[in-house]
């Protein structure tokens, strides 16, 4: 059994979040999903990702050729303006062998292809398809197509291996993919998995799972439950994550941060390092760290009830450790500023600022784009400003930054035709 240290709620920080009446940042839609109609996509939930050249990446989760989600691609033009193309269009063969419903981003390596994760489809024998890890690489010449393989298929309570990825994976520094599966509904696994998957010189790649859930059947799943969040390593080969249940406080299992942290024999320990109660409900982020090793994300609900929010508002959290043990403090959102994000952050640590969005909140209610330095948070940009909601609406997508410095995202909705967009905000 993981050993869960004990956090007093007296330890837990409630931070208020200043407002600005007029956000400072620049902002622009670079492109608004449904300018070529269905064939776009729609629902870009996945955090973008660039490539050397400057092209932008990355996935709907309906829409295409067959309404199951695409990845896309954005490459700027050198007159301004930016061009769209579909670089794969999901369930394109039969019974959605390739996958269907991508909700996570993409991870890119050394050559160019993309990795990412689809959380349903895949072809395992079975009526329901539990999601399936791809990769697609890029065409031998410029305007080619691209070719997508399905490295792994989930095969959900059949093998126990997990179902619904529906976050980005990550590398390890040996080339090996890690990520997480949310759950399996009505079965012993249903809590959900973090797995490794391990490329192989003939070409398949073999899967394992490091760990499982409230598989010991434990009372409220202590140990956290339902991880929709990806990964993240730090200096030491350690994986820390969040789940959206579970969790110790007082059994109201709102979710956890653990660490997973590798053995000599191969296995891997969790360690829960807080259990959210009072304090916040619901992430849906992965972790950030800072130069200091201290843990940052978000909860969706939470805090104080504030006006324009769905239930509570919800907050950003940091998570440290002394003598004493691990602590957080959480910078709740009031609702003109933000709530409910519904990602992760951009975080710069060397100048204690961090940038991200919330789903809802801001002045219209449709979200915002949030910058938080030290203890002063500002709504740089809020959604739904523009007449119809053309600059978008509810992001779902943590941000990146491009070599200017600029921040680039996406919203779920939205845009000049109402399928979401992809933005660029400088702060």
């Amino acid at each position: 059994m993981p050993r869960i240290p004990h956090l007093s709620l007296t330890i837990v920080l409630l931070l208020s979040m200043g407002v600005l009446a007029n956000a400072q940042a620049q902002y622009q839609v670079l492109y608004s999903l449904g300018a070529n109609g269905s064939e776009d996509g729609n629902v870009p939930a996945g955090k973008l990702v660039f490539d050397q050249q400057g092209d932008l990446y990355g996935t709907t989760e309906g829409g295409g050729a067959n309404a199951s989600g695409t990845v896309f691609e954005l490459s700027p033009l050198a007159g301004g303006g930016w061009a769209e193309s579909v670089i794969h269009s999901f369930c394109s063969q039969l019974n959605c062998a390739d996958g269907a419903n991508p909700a996570a981003g993409l991870i890119l390596d050394g050559l160019g292809n993309l990795y990412g994760t689809t959380s349903s489809g895949g072809n395992n024998g079975q009526v329901c398809c539990w999601g399936t890890v791809f990769e697609l690489s890029p065409p031998s010449a410029p305007g080619g197509v691209w070719t997508e393989s399905v490295l792994y298929t989930f095969g959900g309570n059949t093998t126990g291996d997990g179902c619904y990825p529906e976050d980005r994976l990550t590398f390890d520094a040996a080339g090996n993919l890690y990520g997480t599966a949310s759950q399996c509904s009505g079965t012993r696994y249903a809590a959900g998995s973090v797995f490794k998957l391990t490329p192989s010189s003939n070409g398949p790649w073999s899967e394992t799972v490091l760990y499982r859930f409230c598989a010991n059947g434990h009372g409220g799943c202590p140990d956290g439950a339902g991880p929709k969040a990806g990964l993240t390593f730090d200096e030491s080969g350690n994986l820390y994550g969040t789940t959206y249940g579970g969790g110790s406080s007082g059994g109201a299992g709102r979710g956890t941060v653990y660490e997973l942290s590798p053995n000599a024999n191969g296995e891997w320990t969790e360690t829960v390092l807080h259990s959210f109660g009072l304090d916040g409900s619901g992430p849906l982020s992965s972790i950030d760290l800072d130069q200091a090793g201290n843990l940052y994300g978000t909860v969706s609900y939470g805090g104080l009830g504030y006006q324009n929010c769905l239930y509570d508002c919800g907050g950003l959290f940091r998570v440290t450790k002394d003598g004493e043990g691990w602590k957080t403090s959480l910078f709740q959102f009031n609702g003109p500023n933000g709530g409910n994000p519904a990602a992760g952050i951009f975080l710069i640590s060397q100048r204690e600022t961090a940038f991200g969005t919330t789903r809802y909140g801001g002045t219209q209610g449709a979200g915002t784009v949030f910058e938080l330095h030290g203890k002063t948070g500002t709504a740089l940009y809020t959604f739904c400003s523009q007449p119809g909601c053309t600059d978008g609406s509810e992001p779902l997508a943590a941000l990146i930054s491009g070599k200017s410095g600029h921040l680039f995202g996406t919203t779920a909705k939205g845009g000049a035709y109402g399928q979401g967009v992809v933005f660029e905000i400088t702060p």
